[in-house]
């Protein structure tokens, strides 16, 4: 018989600190009264030098991350051409600040974006200029770049939204509704996020962001409650987002990582856990992470080491025993594998994952004492898992 695998999930919670953070998120200052119900027209992004879809996905996704604040009407993209084939204007290629001020009027639009994505080498720069529709004149320009090529885009138009919103609205809700509405959010959020039901929290918390686009713990947040509700590539960008305003924030570059280690790129998991660890080498989880990275890509002597630095630096962390134990187990270190896991029974005498891959670690090492004593505790924790340990000693 085969040696039956242990399955456990690695960093698949979100801490609860969460909650506690997020009545600080409520403590924001609030910022001068807003614009009120502007009207916001968006050109497609012209392409120089990258795939011809890119600039259209971009103003769509733009379009999309500006809808739903409360300051900002958006034109419909179909509305915007067809006053432009009306009154033949184009709207393609190359367009001047005044073109875009008068089918701006047309549509009833107080401020035109034209925008562009240009390549350069590896990067990808978007530009945006606001223009005023009544004098022609630029009011604000943005820039945002994607060191990742076409795949960094979403996170770079998503940042370039958040900018905007701050320009139109400030960095925090204003006095009065805005405030009031902030509040509300906070509390619906909160409300189902204790419940457990993470899905429902999240078109509050996405809400929240909307009032205060930059604000990093608003956004790490929101990253850790799309984790929890299983959205790991949402709570890959909401975490991305948060270095943006904040680079220092050790967790949000965990969090990074965790969401690229549960969607199976190990590689690209790490980079973000090595940051994490400069900033506070103290964060048990990331070390775990980072272990367990390690495993899958094969460099177990590393794997050793940072699931070993896990444990000491935090004897109760039990899936680092779990991981260590497993480690140790597929590479035949039956011994050694007994002895990680005899002090994890310790700390979690009921946990069953542990009795088992302990017994296993027993049986496979010649000591039918102690596979015996682990699968009389599992027969009154787990009867599964008590016989399929069983098979394993029968089979030896």
């Amino acid at each position: 018989m085969g040696i039956v695998r242990v399955v456990f999930e690695a960093g698949k919670t979100f801490s609860r600190r969460t909650v506690a953070m997020a009545m600080a998120v409520l403590l924001v200052s609030a910022s001068s009264a807003g614009a009120s119900g502007l009207t916001l027209a968006i050109d497609t992004f012209l392409s120089q030098g990258s795939s011809l879809f890119l600039g259209s996905s971009i103003s769509e996704l733009l379009r999309a991350e500006l809808i739903g604040n409360r300051d900002i009407i958006v034109v419909e993209r179909g509305q915007l051409g067809a006053v432009a084939e009306q009154q033949r204007l184009s709207l393609s290629g190359v367009v001047e600040t005044g073109t875009a001020a008068q089918v701006g009027k047309l549509v009833g639009a107080r401020y035109f974006v034209l925008g562009a994505v240009s390549k350069f080498g590896t990067l990808l720069v978007l530009t945006a200029r606001l223009v005023d529709v009544e004098t022609g004149n630029v009011m604000k320009s943005f820039e945002q770049i994607s060191r990742e090529g076409e795949s960094g885009v979403t996170l770079a138009t998503r940042n370039l939204a958040a900018e905007m919103l701050a320009f139109f609205s400030g960095d925090s809700p204003a006095e009065g509704d805005p405030m009031n509405d902030y509040r509300y959010y906070l509390y619906e959020a909160l409300g189902y996020y204790n419940l457990g039901q993470y899905s429902r929290s999240i078109p509050f918390w996405e809400k929240m962001t909307k009032l205060s686009p930059r604000n990093e713990t608003l956004r790490f947040i929101l990253g850790g409650v799309y984790y929890q509700a299983g959205r790991y590539n949402d709570a890959l960008l909401s975490a991305q987002q948060s270095v943006t305003w904040d680079e220092k924030l050790a967790e949000a570059h965990l969090l990074a990582g965790k969401s690229y280690f549960m969607m199976g790129d190990y590689h690209r998991a790490t980079p973000p856990l090595d940051r994490a660890l400069e900033l506070d080498p103290g964060l048990t989880e990331a070390l775990f992470l980072k272990g367990q990275a390690y495993k899958n890509r094969k460099r177990l002597d590393e794997a050793v080491d940072l699931l070993v630095a896990a444990i000491q630096s935090d004897g109760s962390y039990i899936p680092a025993y779990l991981a260590l134990g497993q480690l140790l187990v597929d590479v035949g270190a039956y011994d050694d594998a007994a002895g990680i896991l005899i002090p994890a029974v310790k700390i979690e005498p009921e946990n069953p994952n542990i009795r088992f891959l302990l017994g296993m670690a027993h049986a496979l090492r010649g000591d039918m004492k102690g596979a015996d004593e682990q699968i009389r505790s599992l027969e009154s924790i787990d009867n599964g898992l008590a016989s399929k340990l069983r098979e394993l000693v029968d089979s030896q």
